[in-house]
């Protein structure tokens, strides 16, 4: 049996919020690799003031607490992997200091705030010859896994066309004032980074990259208000974003991620073939007892629906083709997909547990890790596209040229 992996986490400040949620790092991550103990060991925490860390550590027994990563890296080798939840203007730094000292990394996303800090932590995690991952928890979603094995399988025939949205209140809400960063356009670097997840998600599901891209993306929302002052948090960070695509060489699809959705429907995506169709779609979103420091609460899980077309049978009796529209129902998940328990499903804790644990299989495999480093490259490469596209007002080809 392999030996357990002792890990880090940067990020891991613990502080009472108003609404309920702590920084992703204390509701996602640490609460995850507890649940992990067999083949992860927690051996630290690291937050910019030891306070915050110490609380962290006391909270979740973790037996190190330290205010610098630098001093966190030289005092304890034995680290294997850092998991990098800082916020994204400060992944560079902290991201190639582990990877300086021979480290595992899992970052979350974006990789940084522009396409050339990218570049380089993948440059820079090839020389290492260390594993990464990145935060696209969604990956591991066990439905998303299944409907990208049933594509694979030609489940649907030839891919034709697909739709994804994704609408969430994060931007409109009224939001505690320590959350002012993330309304800072600086602060994430591409506008329509929040359109990461989603971006993983098609190229995963469909297996092919997006080729060319017709953005439009703005700050539908500039203010909200302060729920423990009273005051306004202002924001120049885009909240909506909106996608024309082509994926591979003839798949066309639609794209549209709003973080100004009062009671957003969360996730839907639905592909299209030649012989079938798949389907997200995020179930009923469950009570939750708002209390710091336990864990993601709850969004709902993804459920799978399906059809495939009889040919045949649609030849011997015509049938109109109003009448086949919704004729789908939900797929099963086979048991293969689902690794943690203790977990609510429905919970970005649970996705996250489920990327800890691809993310051990692949480090003992000594092999890549989807998504890695390259993978997120290849999303700020789209970024760029649509950006460009903005400007331009009009198509532009992603370029993915120095991507081996």
């Amino acid at each position: 049996m392999p030996k357990k992996l002792k890990v880090a986490v940067t990020g891991a400040g613990l502080k009472n919020s108003p609404d309920g949620r702590e920084g992703w790092a204390a509701r996602a991550h640490l609460p995850a690799l507890k649940k992990l103990s067999d083949i992860y060991e927690l051996v630290a925490v690291c937050t910019t003031q030891m306070e915050t860390a110490r609380n962290a550590a006391r909270h979740f027994d973790v037996p190190h607490a330290f205010d610098n990563v630098d001093h966190m890296l030289e005092a304890l080798p034995e680290i294997d992997v850092v998991c990098v939840s800082v916020r994204p203007a400060h992944h560079y730094k902290v991201v190639s200091a582990a990877l300086r000292a021979g480290k595992h990394v899992y970052c979350e996303q974006p990789l940084g705030i522009s396409t050339s800090e990218a570049r380089a932590m993948t440059v820079l995690a090839k020389e290492a010859g260390v594993r990464t991952v990145i935060g696209h928890q969604s990956h591991y979603e066990p439905a998303t896994r299944h409907m990208a094995t049933l594509v694979r399988e030609g489940y649907i025939g030839r891919p034709l066309s697909f739709n994804h949205t994704y609408f969430v209140g994060n931007y409109i809400v009224p939001r505690p004032s320590h959350r002012q960063w993330l309304f800072d356009a600086d602060m994430g670097g591409h506008p329509g980074y929040r359109s990461g997840h989603s971006l993983d998600r098609l190229h995963s599901v469909l297996g092919q990259d997006v080729t060319s891209i017709c953005a439009d993306m703005a700050v539908q929302v500039p203010e909200r208000i302060a729920v423990d002052t009273g005051g306004v948090i202002r924001s120049n960070q885009v909240d909506s974003m909106n996608y024309l695509m082509r994926v591979g060489d003839s798949i066309m699809g639609t794209m549209q991620t709003s973080f100004a959705a009062w009671y957003g429907t969360g996730n839907h995506f639905e592909v299209y073939g030649t012989e079938g169709m798949l389907m997200l779609g995020t179930g009923a979103t469950p009570a939750w007892d708002k209390q710091t420091g336990e864990g993601d609460p709850s969004r709902g899980e993804l459920k799978l629906y399906g059809a495939r077309a009889n040919i045949r049978e649609y030849v011997a009796n015509p049938t109109p083709p109003e009448r086949l529209q919704n004729q789908y129902c939900e797929i099963e998940i086979p048991k293969e997909y689902f690794h943690v328990r203790g977990l609510e499903r429905g919970r970005g804790t649970y996705l996250v547990a489920e990327t800890w644990h691809a993310f051990a299989r692949a480090i003992n495999e000594g092999r890549e890790c989807s998504p890695s480093f390259r993978d997120k490259l290849k999303i700020h490469r789209v970024w760029d596209a649509a950006e460009a596209s903005l400007i331009k007002r009009g198509w532009v080809t992603v370029d993915y040229s120095g991507i081996s």
